[in-house]
Protein backbone atom coordinates (compact mmCIF):
# COMPACT_ATOMS: atom_id res chain seq x y z
CA UNK A 1 0.00 0.00 0.00
CA UNK A 2 2.63 2.16 0.78
CA UNK A 3 4.20 1.68 -2.09
CA UNK A 4 1.49 2.73 -4.34
CA UNK A 5 0.91 5.71 -2.51
CA UNK A 6 4.56 6.68 -3.56
CA UNK A 7 4.03 5.84 -6.70
CA UNK A 8 0.69 8.15 -7.04
CA UNK A 9 2.58 10.87 -5.39
CA UNK A 10 6.07 10.62 -7.44
CA UNK A 11 4.68 12.78 -10.49
CA UNK A 12 2.82 15.43 -8.00
CA UNK A 13 5.96 16.16 -6.15
CA UNK A 14 7.83 16.18 -9.11
CA UNK A 15 5.22 18.60 -10.69
CA UNK A 16 5.57 20.24 -7.48
CA UNK A 17 9.46 21.01 -7.68
CA UNK A 18 8.86 22.43 -11.54
CA UNK A 19 5.59 24.46 -10.74
CA UNK A 20 7.91 25.86 -7.93
CA UNK A 21 11.18 27.08 -10.21
CA UNK A 22 8.44 28.17 -12.53
CA UNK A 23 6.58 30.31 -9.83
CA UNK A 24 10.30 31.54 -8.84
CA UNK A 25 11.00 32.73 -12.45
CA UNK A 26 7.80 35.24 -12.19
CA UNK A 27 9.92 37.35 -9.94
CA UNK A 28 12.73 39.87 -11.92
CA UNK A 29 15.23 39.19 -9.04
CA UNK A 30 14.92 35.58 -9.62
CA UNK A 31 15.11 36.00 -13.19
CA UNK A 32 17.94 38.16 -13.86
CA UNK A 33 19.25 35.95 -11.07
CA UNK A 34 19.09 32.85 -14.13
CA UNK A 35 20.17 35.40 -16.67
CA UNK A 36 23.31 36.50 -14.77
CA UNK A 37 24.80 33.41 -13.60
CA UNK A 38 23.31 30.12 -14.94
CA UNK A 39 25.90 29.86 -17.85
CA UNK A 40 28.71 30.56 -14.99
CA UNK A 41 27.37 28.16 -12.92
CA UNK A 42 26.82 25.65 -15.76
CA UNK A 43 30.63 26.50 -17.00
CA UNK A 44 31.81 25.98 -13.15
CA UNK A 45 30.10 22.74 -12.44
CA UNK A 46 31.30 21.13 -15.88
CA UNK A 47 35.09 22.40 -15.07
CA UNK A 48 35.44 20.56 -11.67
CA UNK A 49 33.33 17.20 -13.27
CA UNK A 50 29.72 17.70 -13.04
CA UNK A 51 26.97 17.96 -14.60
CA UNK A 52 23.94 20.60 -15.14
CA UNK A 53 21.24 21.49 -14.61
CA UNK A 54 21.39 17.75 -12.73
CA UNK A 55 24.77 17.73 -10.92
CA UNK A 56 23.02 15.86 -7.70
CA UNK A 57 22.33 16.90 -4.17
CA UNK A 58 24.14 20.06 -2.48
CA UNK A 59 25.33 21.17 0.96
CA UNK A 60 26.54 24.04 2.61
CA UNK A 61 29.26 24.64 5.20
CA UNK A 62 30.36 27.76 6.76
CA UNK A 63 33.30 28.85 9.02
CA UNK A 64 32.36 31.98 10.75
CA UNK A 65 36.05 33.06 12.16
CA UNK A 66 37.04 32.48 8.62
CA UNK A 67 33.64 33.96 6.80
CA UNK A 68 33.80 31.06 4.82
CA UNK A 69 30.80 29.42 2.73
CA UNK A 70 31.81 26.10 1.04
CA UNK A 71 29.16 24.15 -1.47
CA UNK A 72 29.76 20.80 -1.71
CA UNK A 73 28.02 18.23 -4.05
CA UNK A 74 27.70 14.65 -4.30
CA UNK A 75 26.75 13.46 -7.91
CA UNK A 76 23.81 10.93 -8.45
CA UNK A 77 24.90 7.96 -7.70
CA UNK A 78 27.93 8.84 -5.55
CA UNK A 79 28.27 8.72 -1.51
CA UNK A 80 31.02 11.38 -1.36
CA UNK A 81 30.47 14.92 -1.42
CA UNK A 82 33.04 16.82 -3.73
CA UNK A 83 33.80 20.70 -3.01
CA UNK A 84 32.38 22.78 -5.69
CA UNK A 85 33.28 25.96 -4.89
CA UNK A 86 33.45 28.48 -1.93
CA UNK A 87 32.41 32.39 -0.73
CA UNK A 88 33.27 34.94 1.26
CA UNK A 89 30.55 35.99 3.76
CA UNK A 90 30.62 39.64 3.66
CA UNK A 91 30.15 40.54 7.33
CA UNK A 92 29.96 39.02 10.54
CA UNK A 93 27.74 40.08 13.67
CA UNK A 94 27.60 39.44 17.49
CA UNK A 95 30.77 37.38 19.15
CA UNK A 96 32.40 34.10 18.21
CA UNK A 97 29.59 31.39 19.94
CA UNK A 98 26.64 30.17 19.45
CA UNK A 99 23.03 32.03 19.54
CA UNK A 100 20.74 31.62 22.37
CA UNK A 101 18.11 34.33 22.18
CA UNK A 102 16.46 36.67 20.48
CA UNK A 103 18.11 39.72 19.79
CA UNK A 104 21.73 39.05 20.41
CA UNK A 105 22.64 39.67 17.08
CA UNK A 106 24.72 36.42 16.75
CA UNK A 107 25.03 33.92 13.80
CA UNK A 108 23.83 30.80 14.99
CA UNK A 109 26.47 27.55 14.96
CA UNK A 110 24.75 24.43 14.47
CA UNK A 111 22.87 21.79 11.84
CA UNK A 112 20.40 23.82 10.03
CA UNK A 113 18.42 23.40 6.40
CA UNK A 114 17.08 25.96 4.38
CA UNK A 115 13.24 26.25 4.68
CA UNK A 116 11.94 29.03 2.69
CA UNK A 117 13.30 30.97 -0.51
CA UNK A 118 12.31 34.63 -0.49
CA UNK A 119 12.48 36.21 -3.97
CA UNK A 120 11.29 39.84 -2.25
CA UNK A 121 13.99 39.99 0.31
CA UNK A 122 14.86 43.18 1.53
CA UNK A 123 18.42 42.38 1.04
CA UNK A 124 18.31 41.06 -2.85
CA UNK A 125 17.50 37.00 -2.54
CA UNK A 126 17.56 35.25 0.51
CA UNK A 127 17.15 31.78 1.86
CA UNK A 128 15.88 31.35 5.35
CA UNK A 129 16.96 28.73 7.71
CA UNK A 130 14.93 26.33 10.19
CA UNK A 131 16.62 28.09 13.40
CA UNK A 132 15.96 27.32 15.90
CA UNK A 133 16.43 23.73 15.60
CA UNK A 134 15.66 21.12 18.83
CA UNK A 135 19.51 21.95 20.09
CA UNK A 136 18.35 25.76 20.32
CA UNK A 137 15.52 24.92 21.40
CA UNK A 138 17.24 23.09 24.85
CA UNK A 139 20.17 25.30 24.95
CA UNK A 140 18.70 28.63 24.37
CA UNK A 141 17.43 30.89 26.85
CA UNK A 142 13.74 30.54 27.34
CA UNK A 143 11.68 32.31 26.24
CA UNK A 144 12.14 34.56 22.41
CA UNK A 145 14.68 32.81 21.02
CA UNK A 146 14.44 34.67 17.63
CA UNK A 147 14.22 33.90 13.95
CA UNK A 148 14.33 34.46 10.72
CA UNK A 149 17.95 33.97 10.02
CA UNK A 150 18.84 34.14 5.90
CA UNK A 151 21.82 33.83 3.65
CA UNK A 152 21.15 36.90 2.08
CA UNK A 153 22.36 39.63 -0.22
CA UNK A 154 23.77 42.85 0.90
CA UNK A 155 26.60 43.17 3.21
CA UNK A 156 24.89 43.90 6.19
CA UNK A 157 23.67 41.71 9.43
CA UNK A 158 22.08 41.74 12.91
CA UNK A 159 22.54 37.40 12.65
CA UNK A 160 22.21 36.50 9.36
CA UNK A 161 24.85 35.65 6.82
CA UNK A 162 25.26 37.99 4.03
CA UNK A 163 26.88 37.31 0.60
CA UNK A 164 26.91 40.39 -1.08
CA UNK A 165 24.33 40.51 -3.94
CA UNK A 166 26.25 39.66 -6.79
CA UNK A 167 26.96 36.13 -4.64
CA UNK A 168 23.81 35.66 -3.76
CA UNK A 169 22.18 35.64 -7.20
CA UNK A 170 24.89 32.67 -7.64
CA UNK A 171 23.80 30.27 -4.58
CA UNK A 172 20.08 31.39 -4.75
CA UNK A 173 20.33 29.85 -8.25
CA UNK A 174 22.54 26.41 -7.89
CA UNK A 175 20.06 26.04 -4.50
CA UNK A 176 16.94 26.27 -6.76
CA UNK A 177 18.06 23.55 -9.45
CA UNK A 178 18.87 21.68 -6.19
CA UNK A 179 15.23 21.98 -5.17
CA UNK A 180 14.41 21.20 -8.56
CA UNK A 181 15.58 18.27 -8.91
CA UNK A 182 13.91 16.68 -6.00
CA UNK A 183 16.77 17.78 -3.07
CA UNK A 184 13.80 18.99 -0.56
CA UNK A 185 16.35 19.37 2.21
CA UNK A 186 19.43 21.36 1.65
CA UNK A 187 21.82 21.17 4.84
CA UNK A 188 23.45 23.85 5.99
CA UNK A 189 25.71 23.31 8.84
CA UNK A 190 27.34 26.12 10.68
CA UNK A 191 30.69 26.11 12.63
CA UNK A 192 32.83 28.60 14.96
CA UNK A 193 35.80 27.71 12.99
CA UNK A 194 37.52 25.20 10.91
CA UNK A 195 38.69 22.58 13.13
CA UNK A 196 42.20 20.47 12.63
Amino acid sequence: LLLILLLLLSPILLIHAQDFLEEQLEFKRVEKAKAEKESVLAGALRNKGFSYPRFGEIYLRVFKQDMRMEVWIKPPGQQQYTLFKDYKVCMLSGIPGPKRMGGDKQIPEGFYKIDKFNPLSGYMLSMRLNYPNLSDVILGKRGYLGGDIFIHGSCQTVGCLPMTDDKIKEIYWLCLQAYQNGQEDIPVHIYPYEYG
